[in-house]
C-alpha cells in the first residue's frame, strides 16, 4: 500500500477571491534622502534604532482611511501533525482572505507524508517527502504553502496582513523571494508575530538586559495602550541581505505583538507609515477578544483555517490508510 500512497484524494481547494482588481490608490513615493530623517542609532553592529528610542508613539484607530484606499489581504494557516511509525503526516491549511463587503477567500487543505523510508527517496509525488531532517523538510512545506497561498491570491496594491515572521531560519530566502515579489505588485507585505524569546532589543543595552527577560517583556512593560515602540532595523551578521525593519504594538489591553517588513517596504511607503500604522490599530480594536489580540483580518483567516483541518476526520481518514500510530499519538494526540 505504502508503495503507492495516493494523498492527492484528500486535497481541498475553494476558491472564491475574484482576483480583479477592485481598488487601489496609485502611490509613487519621494525620494527617500528627503523624507526619511537622520535619527538612527547603533545599538549593535546587528541592530539599529530609526527612531528616538526614548520615545514612544500613538496610534490613532480612527485615523483609518487607508482601508478605503487599497486592497485588505491577509494571511494565516492551521496544522495538524500525526505520527505514525510509518512516519510524520502533515495536514496544512491555508487561508488568504480579503475583505470586501464580505470575506472572501481561498482555501486548500493538503496533507504530506514525511518519512525516512528510503524507497520514496527519489518519489515523483508532491505529497511524499523522504527527509533525514523531519524539522527543516516540515518548515519548508509550510513556507511553500503560504507562499504559494498568497501569491496566487493576493491583487496588485494591496495591504497584505501575513501571521509569522519575515525571517525564520532556513525558509528566509524563501520569504524574502515572495516578499519582492509582491513589492515589485505595488503592495505592502506586513509581519505578525506573537510569540517570541528575541532580544535583539534587550541584549544591547545593559540595564534592559538585567532588567527584562525578552523583548516582548520590555514592550509589554514599557507600552502604554494605543501605541508603539520607535522603529528598529535588524541585518543579520552573516547574511546581510537578510534585513528587516520592526516595531512593538500594543494597540489594547494585553499583551504587544511584534510587525515586521522588509527595509524595502520600510523606505518606499515611509511617508504613510502613519496612517498605516493607525490602520493597524483599527484592525486591533475591532477584533476586540482580550483572549485572542491579533489584527481582525488575520484572526478571520485564522478561522477560515481551522475550519480546513476541522472538515477532515483525521483519525478516521488515517485508519482508512493503513497508517499506524506511535505509542504517544495515541496517549497524547
Amino acid at each position: 500500500m505504502k508503495s503507492s500512497l495516493d494523498l492527492s484524494r484528500i486535497k481541498i481547494r475553494l476558491e472564491n477571491i475574484s482576483k480583479k482588481a477592485t481598488k487601489f490608490v496609485s502611490f509613487i513615493p519621494s525620494e527617500l534622502s528627503s523624507q526619511i530623517p537622520d535619527l538612527s542609532s547603533n545599538f549593535s553592529s546587528t541592530v539599529s534604532c530609526l527612531e528616538s528610542f526614548e520615545e514612544t508613539h500613538e496610534i490613532k484607530p480612527e485615523c483609518n482611511e487607508l482601508m478605503k484606499e487599497w486592497n485588505i489581504f491577509a494571511y494565516d494557516e492551521s496544522v495538524q501533525d500525526y505520527r505514525a511509525l510509518e512516519g510524520d503526516l502533515l495536514f496544512c491549511s491555508s487561508s488568504t482572505i480579503k475583505i470586501e463587503n464580505e470575506y472572501c477567500f481561498n482555501l486548500s487543505v493538503s496533507p504530506y507524508f514525511l518519512t525516512g523510508m528510503k524507497k520514496f527517496k527519489n518519489s515523483a509525488s508532491e505529497d511524499i517527502h523522504y527527509a533525514e531532517n523531519t524539522a527543516e523538510e516540515r518548515n519548508l512545506i509550510l513556507t511553500n504553502a503560504k507562499t504559494g497561498s498568497i501569491l496566487a491570491s493576493v491583487e496588485p496594491h494591496s495591504i497584505i496582513l501575513i501571521d509569522g515572521p519575515l525571517l525564520g531560519g532556513n525558509v528566509s530566502g524563501y520569504i524574502e523571494k515572495m516578499d519582492q515579489e509582491l513589492r515589485e505588485k505595488g503592495c505592502i507585505p506586513l509581519y505578525f508575530v506573537k510569540n517570541s524569546d528575541s532580544k535583539l532589543v534587550i541584549a544591547a543595552n545593559k540595564r534592559l538586559s538585567e532588567e527584562y527577560n525578552s523583548d516582548f517583556h520590555w514592550a509589554a512593560c514599557r507600552l502604554n495602550s494605543g501605541s508603539r515602540s520607535p522603529f528598529f532595523r535588524y541585518t543579520e551578521e552573516l547574511v546581510s541581505r537578510h534585513s528587516k525593519v520592526f516595531t512593538y504594538m500594543k494597540a489594547l489591553y494585553g499583551f504587544p505583538e511584534r510587525l515586521e517588513m522588509h527595509p524595502e517596504t520600510y523606505e518606499k511607503y515611509y511617508s504613510v507609515m502613519p496612517s498605516l500604522m493607525s490602520l493597524l490599530a483599527y484592525f486591533y480594536l475591532v477584533q476586540g477578544d482580550r483572549s485572542n489580540p491579533q489584527v481582525r483580518p488575520i484572526a478571520i483567516a485564522e478561522k477560515y483555517a481551522r475550519e480546513g483541518i476541522r472538515i477532515l476526520n483525521i483519525p478516521v481518514l488515517l485508519n482508512r490508510l493503513g497508517f499506524r500510530p506511535t505509542i504517544n499519538q495515541i496517549r497524547f494526540g
